[in-house]
């Protein structure tokens, strides 16, 4: 009996030790603190999601506010990616982080920053000198009081630096460029297996330009495909079919209810908990701007000020390039000349083992990637218009206080990277676009392949003027402005502008919807937000009807045709999902397996395909002695998709569940970390629509599931017509603890489709206010 009784007693012990643990360093939203530094008090409300209200006597005691803010709700998230962006996560993780590590070492973020640093305006460096001490003011206050997450990693949390704030900057420029999904090598991988008139085709319009020569000369033989394990049973997967993009449009005052302009967006990004986002309102005497805020960078990212309104989605501007090389040792051929090579030795310091060194080599075109053997690409360059420079954090505070076109566009042109579609609505009624961010001036080219790094023809001269970007103003009340990762040029615009656009089916939808109604409000908004209609889908299965189809595939194409293309997370949606991947599968997933390069299968590729744009023999499977052709492929690939569905779901179709093939699961970014993981873990979700819907989630299939891992990384609306506030969601919460109510109390409206009130006016901000704090200066000796 005493030795249950002693067991007991440990198990609750141990319990009780556990819930203070994962409690330890919760965020405070009430009484009284210091911020050394401060010029005054500086008064903080929160509301009912989280979310400060933030008054202060100058622009740095706001700053520095904000700086404290972000570390008590967000500060695990911003010493984990302060240390990625600086290359040193090994340090508290070990040996498994060197490879991160050693990949943003030699992208040479340091000395990016550094050149950012350089760049940066006065105000800008007020802000980032202030926000750092805000961090740091926290740092020192909260002793060994630690969010779990922190204390997981150990090590010693430095002091912020403004330095670590532009290092944010440059995270968000690199998951917004396609480095990382590498077009140019996937394209010089197809030229050299499939050859130019496969290459040309699978481009279409686009085509490889004058680039093709260059290439041509380029080419060396590929290394042999890889052998598929004998235990393989199935193709693999298709690939990735979109990355993360966005949604934004603004509607002129004749086109809403309430008589004001309205703007809305909802950027597409990796989904994770805590969110990219943290909601913030900043007020002072000569700034008022409320929105989104990036933990670990002072300022408002998306948002509104007291004249302007504005929103952003990606441009998918081609803003790199790769020059291949010739290398001995550290020189590079130049001409009939060889040049040496900028040398630099890092050491990475590795928990647990010894530190690691990575060498950092840089000619004229940009930082030096090594040759890769397995896939048989030289040694390249990397010329990214991240390492030249900008003002990104001025031209944020410039923005905010715009308060007519002409000022708008004065305050965007020290934007270099990444380019935005910038989407503007004035409180006049005025709207405005235009691509914010630098193009590189080529001077043989157009980048969509690697150029020879020897020949001096090629390569950059600097950057093309801002005002050679897209623009435009609209003035009247009946003007709509939509953007979503499409084809943004005019027609009368005659620059080249080389970017991965993505198929226009979503601004389509979007314009469609617009046009529906001249009475848009916040409510009706929102609702067009979670929009699952899918154009592309409607289109494919269009393709489709001419064939003659018999038996089981018949059935399929019938239930299709009976559809209406919304992705719903039960019925026709699922046999659409098993139908389109493999359709992929069938058609160009062959040609990859048989060469050993990347799938060239996408859905804009698919869709041409089917309309007869590309030519037919892609449809013959190349692993087999026969010549498959079009109805047999389609066919094939109907029949596979409807037993999958079956074996899965049963006979009723309309019972299919898409929402299980299709789920989200929301991870912390320490989810690989024993227990606490688990523990941070929010999921799975159903969730509804695609990479091609308005509300747009997508990800890559992984064995019987395509699992979303990207989607809206939150929702805003605006309307000038109701200023007293904003509407917004989160998928997630303000705050990265995992004992916070505020972790995860959004994901319902999130998923829902809602929406929460943003106060703006001191009366609606008033009337939101569940508490209260205070930060006052350090008072004299």
């Amino acid at each position: 009996r005493w030795l249950l009784v002693v067991m007991i007693l440990l198990a609750v012990g141990v319990s009780l030790a556990g819930w203070l643990w994962v409690r330890g360093g919760l965020p405070t939203r009430d009484g009284s603190h210091v911020l050394d530094g401060l010029d005054a008090e500086v008064r903080v409300r929160f509301d009912a999601w989280g979310v400060p209200h933030v008054e202060a006597d100058t622009e740095r005691d706001l700053f520095a506010a904000l700086g404290w803010l972000h570390a008590n709700d967000r500060m695990t998230q911003m010493e984990l990616g302060r240390r990625a962006a600086a290359g040193r996560l090994a340090e508290v993780i070990g040996a498994d982080a060197v490879p991160t590590d050693e990949y943003f070492r030699r992208l040479d973020f340091r000395r990016a920053i550094d050149r950012l640093l350089d760049d940066a305006s006065p105000e800008a460096m007020m802000w980032l000198e202030a926000y750092a001490s805000g961090v740091n003011a926290w740092l020192d206050t909260r002793g060994s009081d630690l969010p779990p997450g922190l204390r997981l990693l150990g090590g010693d949390l430095e002091p912020w630096a403004p330095r670590d704030s532009l290092g944010f900057a440059l995270l968000m420029a690199r998951d917004l460029s396609f480095f990382d999904d590498r077009p140019e090598e996937k394209r010089f991988q197809w030229l050299r297996a499939l050859g130019d008139e496969s290459v040309r085709d699978l481009l279409g319009k686009d085509g490889l330009g004058e680039d093709v020569h260059i290439a041509e000369g380029l080419l060396a033989p590929a290394p042999p495909p890889a052998v598929p394990d004998e235990g393989a049973t199935s193709s693999p997967g298709p690939p990735s079919l979109d990355s993360p993009g966005s949604n934004n449009w603004a509607l002129g005052p004749g086109r809403t209810a309430s008589g004001g302009a309205l703007i809305a967006n909802d950027p597409h990004l990796g989904l994770y908990l805590p969110s990219a986002w943290y909601q913030a309102l900043l007020r002072s005497p000569d700034l008022e701007i409320a929105g989104m805020t990036l933990p670990g960078v002072p300022g408002v990212v998306i948002g509104r000020g007291r004249h302007v309104a504005w929103v952003f989605t990606n441009t998918m501007l081609d803003d790199h390039d790769l020059f291949f090389e010739e290398v001995d040792g550290d020189r590079v051929r130049r001409g009939d000349a060889w040049v040496p090579l900028e040398v630099e030795r890092q050491e990475i310091q590795v928990k647990g083992a010894e530190p690691h060194e990575v060498v950092v080599r840089r000619s004229n075109h940009g930082v030096l990637l090594d040759a890769d053997e397995e896939e048989g690409l030289p040694p390249r360059s990397l010329a990214w218009t991240a390492h030249l420079g900008g003002d990104p954090v001025g031209v944020m505070r410039r923005l905010a206080l715009a308060r007519n076109a002409d000022e708008v566009l004065a305050a965007v042109d020290a934007w270099v990277c990444p380019a935005q579609n910038l989407v503007v609505a004035l409180e006049d009624g005025t709207l405005l676009f235009t691509v914010l961010g630098r193009v590189p001036a080529r001077r043989i080219g157009d980048g969509r392949l690697p150029s020879p790094g020897w020949d001096p023809a090629y390569g950059w001269d600097g950057l093309r003027p801002w005002d050679t970007n897209p623009i435009q103003v609209v003035d009247d009340p009946s003007g709509v402005i939509v953007t979503a990762n499409d084809d943004i040029r005019p027609d009368d615009y005659a620059l080249p502008l080389v970017a991965e656009f993505f198929p226009g089916h979503r601004a389509r939808r979007i314009e469609q919807r617009l046009a529906t109604t001249d009475a848009w409000d916040v409510e009706s908004v929102a609702a067009l937000q979670m929009d699952v209609v899918s154009l592309y889908a409607r289109e494919v299965i269009e393709a489709l009807s001419g064939e003659r189809l018999k038996g089981d595939a018949a059935e399929v194409y019938a239930h299709l045709a009976a559809w209406d293309g919304t992705l719903a997370i039960e019925g026709p949606s699922a046999l659409w999902a098993l139908v389109e991947d493999q359709l992929l599968r069938a058609i160009f997933t062959d040609e990859a397996r048989l060469h050993g390069v990347p799938d060239p299968g996408d859905r804009e590729r698919l869709l041409w395909l089917l309309r007869g744009q590309l030519d037919q023999s892609w449809f013959d499977n190349v692993e087999t002695p026969e010549t498959e052709d079009r109805l047999t492929t389609i066919a094939a690939a109907l029949d596979t998709a409807w037993h999958i569905g079956r074996s899965r779901w049963g006979d009723d179709v309309a019972s299919w569940r898409y929402g299980e093939y299709h789920p989200l699961t929301l991870r912390h970014r320490l989810d690989a970390a024993p227990g606490i993981g688990l523990w941070l873990r929010r999921g799975p979700y159903p969730m509804p629509g695609a990479g091609n819907t308005i509300a747009a989630a997508g990800g890559d299939v992984d064995g019987e599931q395509r699992p979303v891992t990207w989607g809206a990384s939150m929702r805003w609306v605006f309307d000038w017509g109701q200023p007293d506030q904003a509407w917004a969601v989160l998928p997630g919460g303000q705050s990265g603890h995992g004992a916070d109510p505020h972790y995860d109390d959004q994901i319902s409206l999130f998923l829902d489709g809602e929406l929460h009130p943003a106060p703006w006016s001191d009366a609606a901000i008033r009337e939101a206010t569940v508490s209260e704090l205070v930060l006052r200066p350090q008072e004299s000796p």
